[in-house]
């Protein structure tokens, strides 16, 4: 009888698992591939996240592009917001944080840690592209590169 159970629980794990959203962390890096530097590449950042849809606001830095917040996916019970920060990197790289939070139909609201695949499309989506159009390529997840680097 314990074989049964143990079966039975080791099925209904392996189900839940495949029914697991995939999960990606909450920033995406570019190359940058075309010949830009400095002031000009902040510039493309502000023309790519504009064109996205998003609305640049004051960052804390001057190199660095922040966006306002907007609405980027509902369901009953919540909605959820983001905004981006465009962050130029040492040896031609841009990384793009996602700053999600979920606020909850009661009145909560909470950081979303990582992003799921619809959340990851639709912020990372559009602005992937109008980068794209500048000359940014978008590398890899990290799973992937991290994967990449130790074989």
């Amino acid at each position: 009888m314990l074989r049964f159970w143990t079966l039975v629980l080791a099925l209904a794990t392996a189900l839940l698992a495949g029914c697991a959203p995939t999960l990606s962390p909450p920033y995406r890096d570019y190359e940058v591939r075309a010949e830009v530097s400095g002031d000009s590449l902040t510039r493309q950042l502000v023309n790519a996240a504009t064109e996205a849809g998003w609305t640049p606001v004051p960052a804390e830095s001057p190199r660095i592009v922040s966006t306002a917040s907007r609405p980027v996916g509902q369901s009953l019970l919540s909605k959820t917001t983001a905004a981006l920060d465009l962050v130029p990197l040492d040896g031609g790289f841009v990384r793009v944080y996602v700053r999600a939070e979920r606020h909850s139909v009661l009145g909560g609201r909470s950081k979303v840690f990582a992003l799921t695949g619809a959340l990851r499309e639709s912020v990372l989506g559009p602005i992937s592209t109008s980068l794209a159009d500048r000359g940014l390529v978008a590398l890899g997840t990290p799973r992937d590169r991290d994967e990449d680097a130790t074989e």
